[in-house]
């Protein structure tokens, strides 16, 4: 058996916007517990849409990485400069997705290494900044190992139905 093909991080292009669509709702559907949008809210935006956001990214205030595997898209995480002057020194990573079929690979490791990488070329930026479901073990010792630090706890900050979801904040200083 051949060992398996080490991924491509790069960010994503407008082309690809059906392929990263498809694997956003499967992270949505899959983890609902973990991210604020529902595939209900989304799953009914149009393609051209999807495809106008990836081709306004720019590397000085927003884009969308994803991690590829044999030409597919597995992975996809997230990294937007907040757009108020007062706070243009922090930006946040966002949608950390890797399928489950490519996960303890290093995927999730490279995506936000580079995630980290580009916000360092992100002139300005002193700080990123995530949030993590406190329940998601791995996730937040992934996060940890590469210098996220805890600065508190959201309580209640999802509601899914009648379950409440708290969520640790992080930030990495620059």
């Amino acid at each position: 058996m051949a060992p398996p093909t080490e991924p491509i991080i790069r960010t994503l292009l407008p082309a690809e916007a059906a392929a990263f669509w498809s694997l956003r709702l499967r992270a949505l559907r899959e983890h609902p517990d973990c991210f604020a949008s529902s595939p209900e809210e989304e799953e009914n935006v149009p393609l051209d849409v999807v495809r106008a956001r990836l081709d306004s990214q720019s590397p000085s205030t927003n884009l969308v990485l994803g991690a590829f595997v044999d030409d597919k898209l597995v992975g996809m995480t997230g990294l937007r400069r907040d757009s108020f002057r007062k706070a243009a020194h922090k930006a946040r990573i966002w949608g950390m997705y890797v399928a489950p079929e490519h996960q303890s690979r290093g995927i999730g490791r490279r995506l936000l290494e580079a995630a980290i990488d580009a916000g360092r070329k992100m002139g300005g930026v002193e700080q990123l900044h995530l949030e993590v479901m406190v329940d998601n073990g791995p996730a937040r010792s992934l996060y940890r190992a590469l210098g996220f630090q805890p600065y508190g706890v959201e309580k209640r900050a999802l509601r899914i139905g009648e379950t409440y979801v708290d969520e640790e904040l992080m930030f990495l200083m620059l």
